[in-house]
C-alpha cells in the first residue's frame, strides 16, 4: 500500500467542462468516480452506502476545491494497512511483498519477491513520496489523529479477523436495498 505501487496518474478531456492545461494535485480514488459521474447525469446513488464521493470540483478545477474525503483507507484483503488524509499517511505494522530494488522479471519470468515488515510509520507524502523516511515521531499528534480515523473505520469496514458493522458478504445486499 505504498504510492509507488497505488498512486497513477490521470488525465482527463471533457472540452467546456473540464479546463484545459490544468493540474489537481488532490488525491481521489477510482471509488469516487460512480458518484461523480451520477451527480453528471442525474442518476440516483444505490440506497445502500457506498465509499465514494463526488470529485467534480476537483475535476473541473473550482477555485479551492478539497477532496470530498476525511480520508482513503487501504486494505489489502480485509487488513487495513494504512490511511491517508491531506498529505499524511500512516501505515501500520503488516508485511508486504517487494523487489527490494531488484529488477522484475525478464523474458516473461516473474522477480522474486522478498517479504518485508514495515512497522508503525508515518509519512508526509508532500515532502517524502517514495515513503523513506517515518516522521511519526516528530508528529505525535497527527499519528493519533489518523489513527482514530483507523480505528473509525475499522468499526465500520473491519479490520482482519475483526468484522466491521457495515460489511455485508460480497455480491450479496440487504432486503430492500
Amino acid at each position: 500500500m505504498f504510492d509507488g505501487g497505488c498512486r497513477v496518474p490521470c488525465l482527463m478531456r471533457w472540452p467546456d467542462k473540464i479546463p484545459s492545461n490544468t493540474v489537481c494535485d488532490v488525491p481521489a480514488m477510482t471509488i469516487d468516480v460512480l458518484p461523480t459521474i451520477a451527480k453528471l447525469i442525474k442518476a440516483s446513488l444505490p440506497q445502500h452506502p457506498i465509499d465514494g464521493r463526488d470529485i467534480w470540483p476537483l475535476m473541473a478545477n473550482e477555485v479551492d476545491a478539497k477532496s470530498p474525503q476525511e480520508a482513503y483507507y487501504f486494505y489489502w484483503g480485509n487488513e487495513l494497512h494504512a490511511v491517508r488524509r491531506g498529505p499524511w499517511k500512516l501505515h501500520f505494522a503488516h508485511t508486504y511483498r517487494s523487489l527490494n530494488g531488484e529488477p522484475g522479471g525478464k523474458e516473461g519470468v516473474p522477480a522474486k519477491y522478498e517479504n518485508l515488515t514495515i512497522e508503525q510509520s508515518l509519512f508526509n507524502l508532500e515532502d517524502d513520496p517514495g515513503e523513506t523516511q517515518n516522521v511519526a515521531d516528530q508528529h505525535s499528534e497527527v499519528v493519533k489523529q489518523l489513527i482514530t480515523l483507523a480505528n473509525q473505520a475499522r468499526s465500520e469496514l473491519g479490520d482482519g479477523k475483526q468484522c466491521g458493522s457495515g460489511v455485508r458478504k460480497a455480491g450479496t445486499i440487504a432486503k430492500g436495498e
